[in-house]
């Protein structure tokens, strides 16, 4: 059986991968008719974004999950039963040197260890492009910006 949508036109599936690698998590939510998700298990990092003050959780994904475009997202993440606010990365981390693609959770309000529990994220929009900074303090600025936009985009 066909997916549908409201208008009674076809939803292929293809359609709701190209959005997801483009990074239009938002099109693919109205298509899917809810956000996208991913889930993995949360592993050991590199620990560098709790030395500049955004600790975040490494999410490892089952290698067939598609992982949408390179770059910074605003999320809700749950664990254990409980949704955070959140912002995630996707990509190669240009600006620390990063080897291999990564996707990084930094969750909102929230303290504790999260290594080793199952993690949920929801997509709720894609912030921006991920880009090299000139230096970690450009990079924590820029980190700072998009906890403020994350806010904004989840709280309505």
């Amino acid at each position: 059986m066909a997916l549908r949508g409201e208008d009674g036109l076809k939803i292929s599936s293809r359609d709701i991968r190209r959005l997801l690698q483009q990074g239009d998590v938002a099109a693919a939510a109205e298509l899917l008719g809810r956000p996208y998700q991913l889930t993995g298990e949360v592993v050991t990092g590199r620990q560098l974004g709790r030395t500049i003050g955004f600790p975040t959780a490494n999410l490892a994904v089952h290698p067939r999950k598609i992982v949408p475009a390179h770059g910074v997202y605003a999320v809700v993440a749950t664990v254990a039963e409980q949704r955070y606010p959140a912002v995630l990365n996707i990509g190669l981390r240009p600006t620390v040197s990063g080897e291999g693609e990564s996707i990084e959770v930094h969750l909102l309000d929230f303290t504790g260890d999260l290594y080793g529990a199952d993690l949920t994220v929801e997509f709720v929009s894609r912030l921006r492009a991920e880009r090299k900074f000139a230096d970690l303090p450009a990079l924590q600025a820029q980190i700072a910006r998009d906890v403020l936009a994350a806010r904004e985009r989840l709280s309505g």
